[in-house]
Parts: C-alpha cells; structure tokens; sequence
C-alpha cells in the first residue's frame, strides 16, 4: 500500500510515517506541509492519501476537492484534532472516503485504511454529524 501524508505538522508527519511504515508495513511515498504544496504536485504516488483538515494557505477539504477533480485515482482520509468542527456532509462532498481523529490515528488508521480500500466503502465516526 502507498500512502501520501499532508500535514502542517512537521513532528505529526514525522510520527505517522514512521508508524505506517515500520508497524503497518506500508509505503510512505511523499508528504506536503499544506494543501497548496499538495496540489501543486504533478502526481501523485498514492493509494491513500493522509489529509490534515486544518492547515495554513490552502485547507483540506480544498485541497481533497480539487485534488480529487485534477487525480482521482488516490482515496483521501481526513485526519483532524478537531472534529466537533466537521460535518459529514461538507467531508464526503469533499470527496473525503474516511475520517480519524489524531487522538486515535496509532490506534485505527490500519482499519481505516483497509476499509476505504474496499470497493464503495467508507470510515466515518458516528460522532460526525450530518447538517
């Protein structure tokens, strides 16, 4: 599995590729600080891509939407500290196929993954309300 991080946290990025890579057993193949860095990128070399909601110049539920509108070859799972500021609504119109909580990344992100894999299925708390 190839997997994409984009997040605005250097130490957060640090962490997760190292987990994904040495106890998932799955390939980070690049990151981004922010979404204008990820959309500026000719490709990408990815299965899955990690995408912090909350980041500087360009968010992640912009950067997923058009993303997904120049490369929709890549599914996206949000992660975010803040999900009682998401709705389920503005995360799947994104085009967002999963979503995790940072709290809980080292503890779901394989379930996630292996589930947004899967053809037509989606990953999304039950906390996440719809509007």
């Amino acid at each position: 599995m190839k997997i994409f991080l984009v997040d605005d946290s250097d130490v957060f990025r640090e962490a997760i590729r190292l987990f994904i890579e040495d106890h998932l057993g799955y390939e980070v193949t690049g990151e981004c600080p922010d979404g204008d860095c990820f959309l500026k990128k000719d490709f990408i070399n990815a299965d899955i891509v990690l995408m912090d909601i909350n980041m500087p110049i360009v968010n992640g539920l912009d950067a997923t939407k058009y993303g997904l509108w120049k490369d929709n070859t890549y599914k996206v799972i949000g992660i975010s500290l803040y999900e009682d500021e998401l709705t389920l609504d503005k995360l799947i119109s994104a085009g967002f196929r999963g979503f995790i909580n940072k709290k809980e990344v080292f503890n779901k992100l394989d379930i996630v993954i292996k589930t947004v894999m899967k053809k037509n299925e989606v990953y999304f708390p039950k906390n996440i309300k719809i509007k």
